[in-house]
C-alpha cells in the first residue's frame, strides 16, 4: 500500500487490522503475512497521519489453559467481524509498525469495550502500573 493511501486510512485505537508482518527480526516475533493486528495507539496520533501505528499482534495458533487463555501474555479475542480464525492477542509483543504495513483499506473488526478493558488491564500487569 502505498503511503498516500495509508493517509486515507481511518485508524482508531480498539480496531484490528490484517498487518504483514515479515520480515520478522527476531523468530520469537510474529513473522507471516495477513495476521490481524490490534491498534491501541491514541487517537491523537490516529488523527494526526502519523507514519507508524503501536499495536498488538495477533496469532490465529490460540493457546488455552486450566485457567483460560494464557492471560496476561494473551488475551483471546476469538473470531470477530471479517476475521477468518479465532485470534489471540500477544500483549507482550507490542510493536511499532509503518502504516504501510497495514493491509486492506478497512478493519478486519472492532473490539467490544470489555475486550479492551482486558486488554488494557493485562498492558498494566505486564508494564508495572
Amino acid at each position: 500500500m502505498a503511503a498516500l493511501e495509508t493517509a486515507l486510512i481511518r485508524l482508531k485505537r480498539g480496531q484490528v487490522w490484517e498487518v504483514d508482518f515479515e520480515p520478522q527480526a527476531h523468530k520469537e516475533e510474529p513473522g507471516k503475512r495477513g495476521l490481524p493486528a490490534l491498534v491501541i495507539q491514541t487517537n491523537i496520533l490516529n488523527q494526526a497521519g502519523h507514519a507508524t501505528t503501536i499495536v498488538i499482534p495477533g496469532t490465529n495458533q490460540v493457546y488455552r489453559d486450566a485457567q483460560g487463555d494464557g492471560y496476561p501474555l494473551r488475551v483471546s479475542v476469538g473470531k470477530l467481524g471479517d476475521m477468518t480464525q479465532e485470534t489471540d492477542l500477544l500483549v507482550d509483543q507490542i510493536r511499532t509498525i509503518s502504516n504501510q504495513r497495514l493491509l486492506g483499506d478497512k478493519p478486519l473488526a472492532a473490539l467490544s469495550r470489555s475486550h479492551m478493558k482486558r486488554v488494557e488491564d493485562a498492558l498494566r500487569l505486564l508494564t508495572g502500573d
